[in-house]
């Protein structure tokens, strides 16, 4: 066998090598698809139905301290980023 065709078997090998391995890809991804959206349809006809009154409301204000507790560290973390620079 002379060079030439050890390179084109070597690229054939590579090819097929490069097909099975994209397939076994995609096929993996494929059973991943199905597999999320089984679940998913599993898990919304099993759990019990949102009403109004199961969702939780939003709390309306955040209290001052908090407001003013993440502002100074806030600030304390520009600072020392500051003087890394």
């Amino acid at each position: 066998m002379n060079a030439e065709q050890d390179v084109s078997v070597l690229l054939l090998d590579a090819a097929a090598l490069m097909i099975v391995g994209m397939g076994v890809v995609f096929g993996f991804l494929m059973v991943l698809v199905f597999a999320v959206q089984g679940m998913s349809r599993l898990l919304r006809h099993s759990g019990p139905p949102l009403t109004a009154e199961s969702v939780p409301t939003p709390q309306a204000a955040i209290s001052p301290s908090v407001v003013a507790a993440i502002s100074a560290a806030i600030e304390h973390h520009q600072k020392q980023n500051k003087e890394l620079k």
